[in-house]
């Protein structure tokens, strides 16, 4: 069965459009509406995630006590997708709890998660503008070699936190079992 006629079959019984509908199967995006379930690798009993949003971006999180619209990040980061990845992918789930055991513990409330999602973007937000706030201070006389070498220490470790953060976004799975393998001094240890 292809992609298509599961989200005509959702339709059919939910009234969500095809077009608000963002299915996932293992923590990743659906796109190609044309493949079969056969040939995503999608077995039977195997558990797709469905995320509503409609035109407006909306998460697809009842109403029930939000005040205004959702808070999207800029960049395209929705507490409710990355939710949703993350109950998607048992690794990135074990990722989540250890690095952030307070955020992996509201996993199951989309509410509450949002907000200590966002509420950690923005005290991100504002250890970076201050970052930010320093180095121009720094800056104010560009002929102070110790001035110049916190500059150039702090860019490099903001660099280095930006590399980690892009990893972990774009790559979360780690299944590089080739270079697992050669950590371990090769394939059986």
């Amino acid at each position: 069965m292809p992609v298509s006629t599961l989200r005509e079959a959702i339709q059919a019984e939910t009234t969500i459009a095809p077009t608000s509908q963002h299915l996932y199967h293992n923590g990743r995006l659906i796109q190609d509406d044309t493949k079969t379930m056969e040939q995503l690798q999608i077995t039977d009993g195997e558990m797709l995630a469905l995320h509503v949003r409609d035109m407006q971006g909306s998460t697809g999180v009842p109403d029930q006590g939000r005040r205004g619209p959702p808070r999207r990040r800029p960049g395209g980061q929705d507490p409710e997708l990355i939710r949703l990845q993350i109950l998607g992918d048992p690794n990135l789930r074990a990722e989540a709890t250890r690095q952030q055991p307070q955020l992996a513990a509201a996993l199951d409330d989309p509410q509450r998660f949002a907000q200590l999602f966002n509420d950690s973007y923005d005290r991100e937000q504002r250890e970076r503008e201050e970052r930010q706030r320093q180095i121009a201070r720094l800056n104010e006389d560009p002929f102070d070699v110790e001035a110049q070498a916190k500059i150039e220490e702090m860019i490099r470790q903001e660099r280095v936190m930006e590399n980690l953060q892009n990893a972990m976004e774009h790559n979360p799975e780690g299944k590089d079992r080739k270079g697992a393998d050669t950590l371990e001094g090769g394939p059986g240890g």
